[in-house]
Formats: C-alpha cells, structure tokens, sequence
C-alpha cells in the first residue's frame, strides 16, 4: 500500500519517485486485469479467488503452528490461543479450498457484515456532527451501505457468490484508478523540483 500526501511526494528523490512510479503502474495494470476478469468471467474468477484466500488462510495457520514450535518460552495461555487460531485458520483454509461456492458466499458474509458496522458508523457520526459540513453525506452513505448490505443478504447462494465476485472485481478497478492518479501526481512532481533546483 501505498500511502502518500503532498509534503512526502515533494521530498521524494528522484530515484525514489521513478521508483514509486513503476510500481503503481504494475499495480495499477495488475489490478485492472484482475478486475475486468472478475467482471467478464465470474464464475472461474469466483473459484480462483476462493482458492486463493483457502490458500492465504492456510499459510497463516502454518505460520503460526511454526511460531508455536520456535517460541517455546511462551507462557501456556499464549500457546493455547495461538494453537487455537492456527487450527481455526487451517480449517477455513480448508473449506474454501474443499468448496469455494460456501468460500465465497461466507467472504460475502463478511463483507455484509462490514457495510453494516461501515453504515451504522456513518450514521452515528452523521448525527454527531450534525450542523458541520459533510454530517449529510455521511448520513446518506450510511444508509446507502445499510441498503446495500440488506440487498446483499437478500440473494441466493448463487447470486451472492456473483454478486461478491463482481463487487471484488470493482474494488480492484477503483483501486488500479487510485494508482494511475497516484502516478500523474508523481509525474507532476518533477517539473517542479526542476523549478527549484533551477532558482537555486
């Protein structure tokens, strides 16, 4: 991730900017990729993120048993919760890849889950700052999220599992945009160090 404001790209090097730079447009031409087939084939692209995140889930769980097995020293109770969560990990990571269709429509769960805590929030704090600029548009948002996580609920196994595809498919479009800006401001940099530099 990368996480930048004006003050830090104006104090960037420019080995350091053309650095950033190739990486956002990796990320950037990465992620529209994997969105567009997330969105033109749902269905196998519903399947391999199902067997990715099975995967991810596993490699946790066995990275934790590996923690447990070096640091020995560990008082009893932070094994046993440790021990706990890596079983947990170990046996999500196994249903999602065993059964990616009940993988997915429960990562649609999660993400139901999500937009409710996400709305709620919103709302509340809509009426907190109630008579401050922004307070109606987080009121509004909130209910939109509310709206959309009870829509979400609503579908059947399968069209949830289309509809949490497609919804991941976007994000990671949205996301590639939020990389290509990033990449024209870095661009936008340069000619103003030049300027500097120049004055100097």
């Amino acid at each position: 991730m990368f996480i930048f404001n004006q003050y830090r790209m104006k104090a960037l090097s420019e080995v350091s900017r053309l650095h950033y730079k190739k990486h956002a447009l990796v990320m950037a031409i990465l992620l529209l990729i994997c969105g567009a087939c997330c969105l033109l084939f749902p269905f196998m692209a519903g399947m391999y993120l199902a067997y990715m995140t099975g995967m991810m889930f596993m490699i946790c769980g066995f990275y934790t048993l590996y923690c447990l097995l070096v640091f020995r020293t560990q008082h009893w109770k932070s094994k046993l919760v440790s021990a706990v969560f890596a079983i947990a990990w170990l046996l999500l990571g196994y249903s999602f890849i065993v059964n990616p269709l009940v993988g997915i429509n429960s990562l649609s769960i999660v993400f139901c889950c999500l937009f409710i805590i996400g709305g709620v929030s919103r709302i509340v704090s809509g009426f907190t700052m109630r008579g401050r600029a922004g307070a109606i548009w987080n009121v509004l948002i909130g209910v939109f999220d509310l709206l959309i996580a009870a829509i979400w609920l609503g579908l059947n196994p399968s069209q949830s599992y289309l509809f949490t595809t497609a919804f991941i498919g976007l994000e990671m479009i949205f996301s590639a945009g939020g990389f290509i800006s990033l990449r024209k401001k870095l661009s936008l940099a340069q000619p103003k160090k030049l300027a500097m530099k120049d004055s100097q």
